[in-house]
């Protein structure tokens, strides 16, 4: 066998094995995915947050209050999804919080105004979820405009148009199947845990081992390769935006049944929230490599945070300053390590 025939036999292994052609019970990564992606920091920070609160309160470990945690940190991790798979495709999305309340808005209007039944109701709020993600992920692909400049226009003109429609007002009483969605338990556990966690899960998979999420890292990691092997960017980076906006709609719904009431005013610091428990997780903010196990972790981190620092008797203001702390001593720690590796 030549060389070039050595060389071709080695491209054509790289590509298959990118495109996730060879198998993916042959080809199995470990438990937490291919990407590599650091999980000491959040980890390690939740330990010491956690004995920390074992010698100063001990009731912090009582059932109600890791309730209170679980459910706090359950919509944080479902749109944590979504912003993952945005982040690790090269892209963000500052437009969730305004995707959450229309598509929320969209919801209670087919329900309460146009008298729709349940199922149809949630179809609509779910469909202009994915709408709103379709809108931000062409004029990024097709028009070429800059992400962040796009999904902060469409956070004005989605929030605006929740408040045109709702006037101001407040939507209130949901039928029992909403707000047992957003309240409701099953064996103690609240169901919001158990939708994000289930969701986790699926989407590990596939973030981690399907050839989906093989070719979402190489259109982060490297566009114009990944091009050349044939991959659609431009189906991905909309195909993300799309997800996303599926992800905001399904957290709006179940943030409806927890508060029994849609408020076209509120979801206006979960931006921050999600970004912040990708980031700690580990997710490159610059595409190519993330984890949606780290996510869940960061997730949970900056729930336990809110929760130690009201337990500790601070004033609520504190709980922005301790997150950020805790976000910067993450990065610090992610910027040492990749400094390290370059050295």
């Amino acid at each position: 066998m030549t060389p070039a025939t050595d060389n071709m036999s080695s491209a054509d292994e790289r590509r298959a094995a990118l495109l996730g052609e060879t198998g993916w019970r042959a080809t199995m990564p470990p438990l937490l995915g291919p990407t590599q992606v650091p999980l000491a920091a959040p980890i390690a920070m939740l330990a010491i947050i956690a004995v920390g609160m074992a010698l100063a309160a001990p009731n912090f470990f009582a059932v109600g209050n890791l309730r209170a945690i679980a459910l706090d940190a359950s919509l944080i991790m479902l749109l944590g999804i979504g912003m993952t798979a945005v982040i690790t495709a090269r892209g963000i999305d500052l437009s969730i919080g305004a995707i959450l309340t229309l598509s929320s808005v969209a919801f209670a209007a087919a329900l309460k105004d146009f008298g729709l039944p349940l199922w149809v109701s949630i179809f609509v709020g779910l469909t202009v979820g994915a709408l709103c993600g379709l809108f931000n992920g062409l004029l990024i692909t097709r028009l070429r405009m800059p992400d962040f400049i796009v999904t902060l226009s469409s956070e004005l003109v989605f929030r605006g148009l929740a408040l045109v429609y709702a006037g101001g007002g407040v939507f209130f009483g949901f039928p029992e199947v909403i707000t047992f969605l957003g309240r409701g338990r099953v064996m103690g556990v609240p169901m919001p845990l158990i939708i994000a966690l289930t969701l986790v899960v699926v989407a590990h998979c596939i973030f981690a081992y399907h050839r989906v999420g093989m070719r979402l890292h190489a259109v982060g990691g490297n566009p114009t390769a990944a091009k050349r092997l044939g991959i659609s960017v431009t189906g991905y980076r909309v195909g993300v935006y799309v997800f996303m906006g599926i992800i905001a709609a399904i957290g709006g719904i179940i943030l409806t049944g927890r508060l029994d009431a849609v408020v076209a005013s509120g979801a206006v610091t979960i931006l921050l929230n999600t970004v912040a428990a990708v980031i700690v997780g580990g997710t490159h903010l610059f595409g190519g490599r993330g984890s949606i196990i780290g996510t869940l972790l960061g997730a949970w981190l900056l729930a336990t945070i809110t929760n130690a620092v009201v337990m500790l008797g601070f004033e609520a203001f504190w709980q922005h300053v301790a997150a950020g702390a805790v976000i910067l001593i993450t990065i610090a720690l992610y910027s040492r390590r990749n400094t390290r590796a370059e050295e």
